[in-house]
């Protein structure tokens, strides 16, 4: 079953039908090494001109953000998470929104597991030094691999014992 979709590289936006049969985007993606497109239409982000193909692989290390639309999977297989805002710099795009964790598990511990590809819910993607507003999706998927950046909203000023020194203990 082809799926439409519109994947972010480096320089341009890649849209087309690719076959992902059945299942969540984020579990094929993350298994495939290579996408194939199929009636492609590439749109350079320096420019806005577009090329039109038949049909282009990408290999999916290339390959910087993803997003998704319809299905969300087998709803059994949905876990409880805690959301965590955060914003990411992942190659020439900005992405804030939230990434989502196991209650037991560490800040931020979504971008050390085994995917490559992690969900960002609510997100807002802006392209640097581009002064177009941000592109809003309910849903993208980051290559983990591609983020120079991670920023987060709160943060949690941490004292050493040496910081305390000549004040009274805090209650």
């Amino acid at each position: 079953m082809r799926q439409p979709i519109v994947a972010w590289a480096g320089d341009c936006l890649v849209r087309g039908d690719v076959s992902l049969d059945d299942g969540r985007i984020s579990d094929r993606v993350n298994e495939l090494e290579l996408l194939t497109f199929f009636g492609a239409t590439l749109e350079s982000l320096e420019d806005g001109h577009e090329v039109q193909v038949d049909e282009l692989e990408v290999e999916r290390r290339e390959l910087h953000l993803i997003e998704v639309e319809g299905a969300r999977g087998d709803p059994a297989r949905r876990l409880r998470t805690i959301e965590e805002r955060v914003t990411l710099e992942i190659g020439p795009f900005v992405v804030t929104g939230n990434l989502h964790r196991a209650p037991q598990n560490a800040p931020l511990a979504a971008l050390a597991g085994w995917a490559r590809f992690v969900p960002v819910t609510d997100a807002d993607i802006q392209v640097s030094g581009h002064d177009d507003a941000p592109r809003h999706r309910a849903v993208v998927l980051i290559n983990r691999d591609r983020i120079a950046k991670t920023v987060t909203p709160f943060a949690i000023h941490v004292h050493d014992s040496e910081s305390w020194e000549g004040t009274e203990t805090p209650a």
